[in-house]
């Protein structure tokens, strides 16, 4: 075989070995994706203790939220008068018991009929629960087997009241928001700590320090801490911010700890994108009787925002997905009320799926595939939001 053939077959060998792979590796993520969003949908034969009514579509729709209207329905369904139900519900404390008993959710199929208002509670008895598949096959049989009492549910666990229900354990009532809250608190906080300081770091690094041991000794250590396992973060925050410091196991603590997490690749990515900034920008600047300073901030850091931008978001999708350290630091898996400030108890997304894969309750499973979506959402806002920062800030130059 002649050198050039020989060299478009060792070509096409190599593009083969790269996409056999990369095919293989998008195939089980898709498997994955579907398999979760799939069992964010459940069917269920359940028993209701209430009144076992459902009701459609339009008549507990409400542009002003349709909770009350359902609830309305739902206790006039059970027997009590109109004046029993304006005081209930006019009574904040019964109201707020109502609730915490009971869940207003849109199902999507109820006894084969479409988009029912249903109120379920905690004490409703789960007969037999079938995943979404399984019971579009088994539909025929399902309906048939019903006993008098039962309802078949086809149940959305991730709908618009999961992202308002607290932390319960009861899967029914189960819902994602002090968790969100948490998340949103440590996340803001590492944006305020960690983005400032690894920038300004950089700019020194990239603009002012000279090449001397120390800063070769600075660069190596930067490398090497932003490959450092997550885990050794969380041992540190727990030696320094929870026990020395004395903060316990706080907002505060975790969001100081995923920062010395995010900003090693915080520093490395700004330097990059200062580095890549055109000499002649520099000269340019310095010909026009601009300072040091004035190059730095007025030039370089604007031309190398876009990049600066990027990095800064994936470091904190990053420091979202954390899991491992904010364990060591003694972050709760059950929280019942929200967080109102960084020295209050908390929990995070990722802690709050891991408690939930954990619970022996089947129904559980359907509630953490629901808080994933969500992650996954979160995460792909977070990657949407690097894109278009950067083609924006791109866009101006």
């Amino acid at each position: 075989m002649s050198k050039p053939g020989a060299r478009r077959l060792r070509g096409r060998l190599f593009y083969v070995a790269v996409l056999v792979p990369t095919l293989l590796g998008l195939a089980v993520l898709a498997v994955l994706v579907v398999d979760v969003l799939t069992d964010t949908v459940s069917w269920q034969v359940v028993e209701p203790r209430g009144s076992g009514v459902s009701f459609s579509f339009w008549e507990g729709f409400s542009l002003g939220g349709s909770w009350e209207r359902v609830a309305r329905l739902e206790l006039a369904a059970q027997g009590k008068s109109g004046s029993a139900i304006d005081g209930l519900l006019s009574d904040s404390e019964e109201r707020r018991k109502f609730s915490a008993r009971n869940r207003v959710e849109l199902m999507w199929l109820v006894d084969g009929k479409p988009l029912r208002w249903v109120v379920t509670t905690s004490r409703d008895k789960l007969v037999d629960d079938f995943a979404l598949a399984l019971g579009l096959r088994e539909r025929s049989s399902l309906l048939a087997g019903l006993e008098p009492g039962q309802r078949l549910y086809l149940n959305p666990w991730l709908d618009a009241s999961f992202f308002t229900r607290r932390a319960s354990r009861t899967p029914v009532m189960a819902g994602l928001a002090p968790a969100l809250v948490g998340s949103l608190w440590v996340i803001l906080l590492v944006i305020v700590i960690a983005v400032p300081l690894g920038v300004a770091a950089a700019v020194h690094l990239e603009e002012y320090s000279r090449d001397t041991a120390l800063t070769r000794v600075l660069e190596v250590n930067l490398r090497n801490l932003a490959g450092v396992p997550s885990i050794v973060y969380g041992l540190l925050g727990l030696s320094v911010f929870v026990r020395f410091m004395r903060l316990g196991p706080v907002i505060l603590s975790a969001a100081l700890t995923l920062s010395l997490l995010v900003v090693p690749v915080v520093v490395i990515a700004a330097r990059e994108a200062i580095r890549a900034v055109p000499a002649s920008l520099r000269q340019a600047a310095y010909g026009l009787g601009a300072t040091k300073s004035q190059v730095a901030f007025r030039v370089v850091l604007p031309a190398a925002l876009s990049s600066i931008v990027t990095g800064v978001i994936l470091a904190v999708a990053r420091a979202l997905g954390e899991t491992a350290p904010l364990l060591l630091l003694g972050a709760a898996v059950f929280v019942p009320g929200l967080p109102s400030s960084p020295l209050s108890e908390y929990t995070v997304l990722p802690l709050q799926i891991y408690s939930w894969v954990g619970e022996n309750n089947p129904e559980f499973a359907h509630v953490a595939s629901a808080g994933i979506v969500v992650m996954l959402g979160l995460l792909a806002l977070f990657y949407v939001g690097a894109f278009w920062l950067r083609r924006k800030f791109e866009s101006r130059r």
